[in-house]
């Protein structure tokens, strides 16, 4: 036997031993999540839209490559003005992590905050914060019925920009919100 069958048959047998041992750390592993509750208790694409179950499953590995990059363009369109484009890539990236409280709470904080006191008029203002505030409770928190972050991260934006006085328009956004709620 050539030194080379002999590599290829070690580490063929290597191989095996690894898959083996995975397969049986496998049901220890579920246990646990479970008892320290990391999983919600839905499989894949249980609950979502088949929209978002096609995006997440068709890009496969690369998921998290384009996610990083619709991020980094999300960001630079903001900080260049263009609002709208970076709302439509937070959209993107909402549908491909929609089990990622985070990535909801961050863009409706971006939405209700940085992108609101960019623009210029009352209604322009109402607009990204209540865009803020629908993308968290009309997605986010259906997605992620038990993520704590995200109600409070909700309320915060109620409590905060039209609540409190802290807001150049918080006169606006409770007329706003009393009509909405009429």
């Amino acid at each position: 036997m050539t030194r080379t069958r002999i590599t290829q048959i070690m580490a063929l047998l290597f191989s095996v031993l690894c898959m083996s041992g995975a397969a049986i750390l496998v049901p220890m592993i579920n246990s646990q999540r479970e008892d320290l509750q990391v999983e919600t208790g839905l499989k894949m694409g249980e609950g979502l839209p088949p929209q978002i179950v096609l995006a997440t499953t068709a890009l496969g590995s690369f998921r998290g490559l384009f996610v990083d990059i619709l991020w980094h363009r999300a960001n630079q369109l903001k900080e260049e003005g263009k609002f709208q484009e970076a709302s439509t890539l937070s959209q993107w990236i909402t549908t491909l992590q929609p089990r990622f409280p985070q990535v909801w709470a961050f863009h409706a904080w971006n939405m209700a905050y940085n992108i609101s006191v960019a623009t210029h008029t009352s209604e322009e203002r109402w607009d990204w914060v209540n865009k803020g505030i629908r993308l968290l409770r009309e997605q986010g928190i259906p997605y992620n019925p038990r993520a704590v972050r995200l109600y409070r991260e909700l309320s915060w934006i109620f409590f905060h920009k039209i609540g409190q006085y802290s807001d150049d328009s918080h006169w606006y956004y409770k007329r706003e919100l009393a009509f909405e709620m009429q």
